[in-house]
């Protein structure tokens, strides 16, 4: 690989708003607050067309202002005038909030209009909004509540992002620590580990707090809008039902042993008898392969084309237009995400490069969600709001991609280290977020009966973890509640299931379309329906039936025989 040492790329914001203050960014605002006033107006002439053209167009101002100002916050998490901006933004968007909250409620008395052949295309989503009016609250209890999350819930997520992107130890952020858990030099995690550990400990009572915030309005709204159970509003917003579900967690439960075959045949292949958790996505190889950012653009433009020209193209617009802000650094939150901006119809890809291949699949994997939003761009707001599911099978379609090719090019000598961070990945996504499953649904049982101590999370942290990793791994990571920032999400419970979801149906799908001469246009249009079907029914089109254990076991049969060929390198 070259080694490139050019300074990581931070993305280019400029194109969606100049600034917080500009007046693109300010009229945008303005015409959210507006929309409100034109919804209630609206509402009472029972004119549906147009109230849905108004969603659509308020949906993407939202999206835009929105995106923008959190997209600012990731990378600078105290400067005020992006929390400024953010906090206007959400007085905006609560007003509008309260606004569709009204209009919801009154639809069911609309539902004679829904027959007007200009929505026949909107069909799902309004089905939605009247299974959404079942569990309304009255108007001024759904107002006050969308007040009080924005001081609320909303803060304690921003607390937990705020506090472990500006933690550190010893000249390093938390993240820069956690980013240590893939270096080479066992001496090296080990430490990184138990100062992330020290850290943690020293700021548990903050975090507790944040998440038993969380949880404890999540638990209070729920009940308030005749939702059993969070999971209920979870399987909801994710368009699968309780059969589809089960079928996933009965499959990720059956893996439980090859996952931990393969953690044993790992503990071997460095070495060791017995994995600690700073040894989980440790390198397996004896020389660390350097990849240059360079080197990523290069592999992931040339595996996104022998899939797809389109899916070629569109990467490397992405790359060479500062769509992605790759450099660590303090204040920016850890991680990686994708976000989209409905009214500009571009993305953004926020990571922290740190040279591993890892980073590469990570930067493909962003990308899948990235040109997902590419393919649905031209459709109405409405009609490309997809569940998280069906987001995380686009992104890791395009990491498998990536992975597929990449092995083409290598030596067998060379193959070791990129078929173990495959298997690596697949575990984290399947294992560990079936740990995190636990943990989440034991959180909620126990938060009904008062808050947790920080004591008490971390014991229902290692009790998820016993179940999964077993005796696997001997050191287990009791923090992980701490460092995890998809638990302290007040819209969406149990913002763990679709990655193991979209993992699976991704390779499920991948595995299939060997036999499909023209798998990149089914691929293509499978995206375009995310937005307007359920789950079931457009996993259905491509001929899979996610409420069918056997199809989960084909994802899981992909990882196996790639887990198993690790055994050839003992």
């Amino acid at each position: 690989m070259t080694e490139n040492t050019a300074k990581l790329p931070h993305w280019d914001l400029t194109p969606i708003y100049p600034s917080v203050e500009s007046k693109e960014f300010l009229s945008d605002l303005a015409s959210i607050a507006e929309a409100s006033s034109c919804l209630d107006g609206m509402i009472s002439s029972g004119a549906l067309y147009d109230i849905v053209m108004l969603l659509d167009r308020t949906d993407a101002l939202i999206s835009n202002t929105s995106s923008y100002c959190y997209a600012l916050l990731s990378t600078d998490t105290s400067n005020p005038s992006y929390i400024g901006a953010l906090d206007k933004v959400e007085n905006a968007s609560i007003r509008f909030r309260n606004a569709y909250s009204r209009f919801v409620a009154a639809l069911p008395m609309m539902k004679d209009r829904f027959s007007d052949p200009r929505l026949k295309d909107y069909g799902y989503v309004l089905s939605e909004m009247l299974a959404e009016a079942e569990h309304l609250m009255s108007g001024k209890e759904e107002e006050l509540a969308n007040e009080l999350l924005r001081v609320s819930a909303g803060q304690w997520s921003r607390l937990q992002e705020a506090v472990t992107s500006s933690i550190g130890e010893g000249g390093k952020t938390l993240i820069e620590l956690r980013g240590l858990a893939s270096d080479p030099d066992r001496t090296v995690r080990k430490d990184a580990y138990e100062r992330e550990l020290k850290i943690l400990k020293e700021h548990e009572i903050a975090l507790s707090y944040a998440l038993n915030g969380v949880k404890g309005t999540v638990l209070i709204l729920e009940r308030k809008r005749r939702w059993a159970d969070p999971i209920d509003r979870s399987l909801c917003s994710s368009r699968i039902s309780h059969k589809a579900l089960d079928a996933l967690i009965s499959t990720l439960e059956d893996a439980i042993p090859m996952f931990r075959r393969y953690l044993a045949v790992k503990a071997r292949l460095l070495g060791l008898g017995k994995l600690d958790w700073y040894d989980i996505i440790a390198p397996v190889a004896k020389t660390h392969r350097r990849y240059d950012y360079e080197d990523a653009r290069r592999i992931i433009v040339s595996s996104y084309s022998s899939f797809s020209p389109e899916m070629g193209e569109f990467a490397e617009y992405a790359f060479s237009h500062n769509w992605i802000d790759a450099e660590p650094r303090r204040g920016k939150v850890g991680g990686a995400y994708d976000t989209s901006f409905k009214k500009s119809k571009v993305s953004r890809v926020l990571s922290n490069f740190d040279y591993t291949y890892e980073s590469v699949s990570t930067l493909a994997h962003e990308l899948g969600h990235a040109y997902h939003d590419y393919v649905v761009r031209n459709l109405p707001p409405l009609l490309s709001e997809y569940p998280m599911t069906l987001a995380e099978t686009a992104s890791i379609f395009g990491e498998t991609v990536v992975f597929t090719e990449v092995l083409k090019t290598l030596d067998d000598d060379e193959k070791l280290p990129v078929i173990e961070q495959f298997v690596s990945s697949a575990c984290q996504t399947c294992l560990d977020i079936l740990s995190r499953f636990y943990f989440e649904r034991s959180c909620f049982k126990r938060r009904k009966d008062g808050e947790l101590t920080a004591e008490e999370m971390c014991a229902l942290m290692l009790e998820a973890q016993e179940r999964t990793y077993g005796d696997a791994v001997a050191e287990k990571h009791r923090y992980m509640w701490a460092v995890k920032s998809h638990y302290y999400s007040e819209d969406f419970s149990f913002y763990n299931y679709p990655y193991a979801f979209g993992q699976l149906f991704a390779l499920g799908l991948f595995r299939r379309s060997g036999g499909m001469m023209d798998f990149p246009s089914t691929y293509r249009s499978l995206l375009l329906r995310t937005g307007m079907e359920s789950a079931k029914d457009v996993a259905a089109a491509a001929g899979c039936d996610i409420e069918n254990p056997d199809f989960w076991h084909e994802g899981i049969a992909v990882i196996e025989e790639y887990a198993k060929e690790l055994e050839n390198w003992l």
